[in-house]
């Protein structure tokens, strides 16, 4: 066997860590294993489970769809750190498996690196890179409340085929950064590069940087407001400065240590470092070099057996080499543990307890002690920090109510109320949004009328719940129409069906308590929603409504018209240009009309622009017009590839046309207004 491979099998805990989850990405990723739910790039990063945490500590929200189990990971990779050693960089991170093959790959070619010693002016020079960048990015994260590590990170952009929430440039920049880098310099991205290295070596002086906590904490006590961004810059510069001039931490558990008498000084550790720390400088055994990840490369090369994990007393011991990898597997399985455990509120904001009066002192405006707490579960359209945020503005329109924490995990908020202003049943009433779906399309030709059941339900706080309860009927087969709910307790919700369909209580109650939705997804696959809801009873009583009716109380309008051209162009003769197309119920054209009404509104003659049903009872567009508008000119507008939006005075941007039309409408008079 060669010294090459023997080398390797020495090595087999790390390889087969390392390895083992670059595998599982890939499979994961390509979809050759198959999962109910999309692969989340980033469920387990610890690079923005700590960007996350920095946005909690500052503003008090998670960024985006962070949730505690990033964070765990987070602190589960600083806990990692701070014991024992960079363990995520030696055996978990994929871009450090990628710079490890591409030297291998450089190596099989016979082609030599380009040398930068450690310690030299170049060296410290390129080291500062990584630390500018770990300050942009927790900077951009905490102000805007988004990742902004998905801007730039290659594996990121890789794994979600560069369609993720990216900046093309940023990405390419990366991946070049890596990919030629890693090639050309041993560990480049990993030394230079990487944030979460910057990160990494700074946690090693974890000593320093408590200190440095100490220090903002006193500065904080004085009455001293010390921006949270000068604490960052604080940070990455510590980090900088003890990487380039200490660059030897002893504040682990564990070391690689060097048996002195048996060493025979050839050199091959450090050669096969991939940091190539010169170990050959350590005389007093514990290899205590900031670079150090405890990766095993140097034990592995060694013939002597003259360097094995130890605790910085005595020789080490080759019993210990695989004790990393158990390490970090097991941090790995407490941060995931501890993630699924606990949950952080992604927002925890209260409004309109004190109040600031004309001479600035501040004043409460309510008796704190007095406030009460209501927990809504349920609430699957709060899913991120952009849904929190707008479910908390529905919440400060309603008087009585101070604040709102949600977790977004579990789909659940605690909203802070005065009960002596507003009950939580009321609460529930106030944040109710009437809901409908349309289970099966319906021909109009078919019936003149629709049988209606009304069935009440409980756990159906969320707008979303009818959607999926139609769903659920829609796959049961049966001629079922559509779904709509009215504020009650419990919940009312209307059934419209056909005439000769035949649904009793138990097949609604079968329906209703189905515990997972199977929902097909983009791409092919399908995606489980877990439900929870509960069917109480079935009224009695069945009713019918015309299909006029019917359709018209399904159908979601739109509406825009100008005054300034409905007083300037009234008793002029007007226009309606119509499109017709059955597909214009589905809720994205709704969504898009006022894209088209902006575009439209900007051109002389234009006077509303409208989403209804037409006398045919077909979903339409329709757009009323005067001279000097023509017939010609608005189906010209319309089909343009460019559409010019107006978002204020100051702010007009082209943008790709929302909508494809093929077919020409046609033009109507209407009476003159």
């Amino acid at each position: 066997m060669s010294r090459k491979k023997s080398a390797t099998l020495k090595n087999w805990p790390r390889y087969i860590l390392q390895w083992g989850i670059l595998a599982a990405l890939v499979l994961f990723i390509t979809k050759v294993i198959p999962t109910k739910e999309p692969v989340d790039p980033e469920a387990y990063c610890p690079m923005g489970g700590l960007e996350a945490l920095a946005t909690w500590t500052v503003k008090g929200t998670l960024p985006c769809t962070m949730t505690t189990l990033q964070i765990m990971m987070g602190i589960a990779l600083a806990a990692a750190i701070i014991l024992f050693s960079k363990l995520f960089c030696g055996y978990i991170c994929p871009a450090g498996t990628i710079q490890d093959l591409l030297t291998k790959f450089r190596k099989s070619l016979h082609l030599k690196s380009i040398g930068i010693r450690n310690g030299s002016f170049i060296d410290m020079v390129l080291r500062i890179f990584k630390y500018i960048l770990l300050f942009w990015i927790f900077y951009m994260t905490v102000t805007a409340s988004e990742l902004f590590c998905k801007n730039l990170d290659p594996y990121y952009a890789i794994a979600t085929g560069f369609k993720g929430e990216i900046t093309l440039w940023m990405s390419i920049t990366a991946l070049v950064l890596l990919i030629s880098g890693g090639f050309l310099i041993d560990s480049f991205w990993c030394r230079y590069i990487c944030p979460l290295g910057a990160i990494s070596n700074t946690f090693k002086f974890w000593i320093w940087i408590l200190v440095l906590f100490l220090a903002c904490y006193l500065i904080g006590l004085t009455g001293l407001e010390v921006p949270w961004w000068i604490f960052l810059g604080a940070f990455c510069l510590t980090g900088y400065l003890l990487e380039i001039l200490h660059r030897k931490p002893s504040e682990q558990l564990i070391y690689m240590v060097k048996d002195m008498g048996r060493c025979n000084h050839c050199g091959a550790c450090s050669r096969r470092c991939p940091y190539h720390i010169d170990i050959e400088s350590f005389k007093h055994g514990k290899i205590n070099s900031v670079d150090c990840t405890l990766c095993g490369e140097c034990s592995a090369a060694c013939s002597r057996d003259a360097l094995n994990i130890g605790f910085g007393i005595g020789n080490g011991s080759r019993f210990l080499k695989a004790l990393p990898a158990i390490l970090t597997a097991a941090l790995i399985a407490l941060g995931i543990w501890a993630g699924n455990k606990l949950e952080l509120p992604t927002i925890n904001m209260t409004w309109g307890i004190e109040q600031t009066e004309e001479d600035g002192t501040v004043t409460q405006a309510v008796d704190p002690q007095a406030l009460r707490t209501t927990e809504i579960t349920g609430l699957k359209s709060v899913k991120c920090y952009g849904s929190s945020m707008a479910f908390k503005a529905r919440l400060e329109k309603i008087p009585g109510i101070y604040g709102v924490k949600t977790f977004v995990k579990h789909h659940r908020a605690v909203v802070t109320y005065d009960p002596a202003k507003i009950t939580p049943e009321e609460i529930q009433e106030k944040i109710f949004v009437p809901s409908k779906f349309r289970v099966n399309p319906v021909d109009p030709a078919t019936s003149d009328s629709i049988k209606v059941v009304t069935i009440r339900t409980e756990n159906m706080h969320d707008k979303m719940d009818i959607n999926y309860l139609g769903m659920q009927m829609r796959n049961s087969g049966k001629e079922i129409y559509g779904v709509l709910t009215e504020f009650a307790c419990p919940l009312i919700v209307r059934v419209y069906m056909s005439p000769s369909e035949n649904a009793d209580k138990s097949w609604f109650k079968e329906i209703v308590e189905k515990k997972a939705l199977e929902m097909p997804v983009h791409g092919g696959g399908t995606k489980e929603i877990p439900l929870d809801y509960k069917f109480i009873s079935m009224e009695k009583e069945t009713s019918y409504i015309g299909m006029e009716e019917y359709l018209r109380l399904m159908f979601s309008p739109f509406k825009a018209e100008f005054k300034s051209r409905i007083d300037e162009y009234a008793g002029k003769r007007q226009y309606i240009y119509e499109i017709p197309d059955k597909n214009y119920e589905k809720p994205i054209v709704l969504r898009n009309m006022p894209f088209l009404s902006n575009h439209l509104s900007r051109h002389d003659g234009i006077i509303g622009i409208y989403l209804d049903l037409n006398k045919d009872l077909v979903p339409a567009i329709q757009v009323r017009y005067a001279e000097p508008m023509t017939a010609a000119k608005v189906w010209e507008l319309m089909t343009m590839d460019t559409w010019t939006i107006t978002y204020s005075k100051d702010d007009v941007r082209e943008t790709a046309a929302k909508f494809s039309f093929k077919t020409p409408g046609t033009e109507h008079k209407t009476p003159s207004l």
